[in-house]
């Protein structure tokens, strides 16, 4: 049987273990939640600094998370033996960078252009230089503007009728949020209108040939705005003759 190991000299192996994973250090460490729209670009901090222990060679490694699908992890670009990897992911391909050209400046950075809405996800930057190891996570969520707005008229366009405006986006991120204005005439809404918000409706109850002219619907989201416009022409109510011989 082996004599136990004395617990000072356990302590002093512990402490120097958790020293080792200690000697370098990511220092950007104040924004991990960012938060850009389609076709933007980001940059996704991660500066460092060595220490004299470290002594190994330095590996740099960006790592995706997709949000969709968070078992799949997948390396987008790698630093190491003072070369630069980034083929391998075809997804991005082309659209990832490190900021900084040469990586061993201490800033480890990311750019990322011309997003997409599947980059969203967390993204974590692996640090290493023997014996140092350090990591930090990164939330990118990607958020498309409206777009392929349209406007219709529902109902009915005869004075003392109800007519309904509507307004929908063919694409754009939640929460969508819409609006209604008047472009012509008074440029105010009729005081009889009644709008919702969240299905891009605007409900002209009674209309009047006053109530004509056009109407600008508006989609919106955290990111960007598309619109529409229609024309309202308010008519008088046909009237049918019925001849009694």
């Amino acid at each position: 049987m082996e004599p136990p190991v004395p617990l000072l000299a356990l302590s002093l192996v512990l402490l120097c273990s958790a020293g080792l994973t200690r000697s370098l250090t990511i220092t950007s460490v104040d924004q991990s939640v960012f938060e850009k729209a389609q076709g933007e670009k980001v940059t996704l901090p991660c500066t460092f600094e060595l220490l004299e222990e470290d002594e190994g060679p330095l590996d740099i490694e960006w790592v995706f998370i997709p949000a969709d699908n968070p078992e799949k992890e997948q390396v987008i670009i790698m630093y190491a033996v003072d070369r630069i990897y980034n083929h391998y992911n075809p997804a991005v391909t082309g659209r990832v960078q490190f900021t900084n050209s040469n990586p061993r400046s201490g800033d480890g950075s990311l750019d990322i252009v011309n997003l997409k809405a599947e980059d969203t996800g967390t993204y974590q930057c692996k640090v290493k230089k023997v014996p140092g190891v350090q990591s930090k996570k990164i939330q990118l969520t990607v958020l498309v503007k409206p777009v392929g707005t349209k406007c219709s008229i529902e109902g009915s366009q005869e004075i003392g009728k109800d007519v309904t405006l509507k307004c929908a986006s063919r694409e754009g991120s939640p929460l969508l949020s819409y609006d209604w204005r008047r472009v012509s005439g008074t440029q105010e809404l009729p005081a009889t209108s009644m709008l919702n918000k969240n299905t891009g409706e605007l409900l002209l109850k009674n209309v009047s040939q006053e109530d004509s002219g056009v109407y600008n619907g508006v989609a919106s989201n955290r990111v960007g705005t598309d619109e529409c416009s229609i024309e309202l022409n308010v008519t008088p109510q046909s009237v049918c003759w019925v001849m009694v011989m």
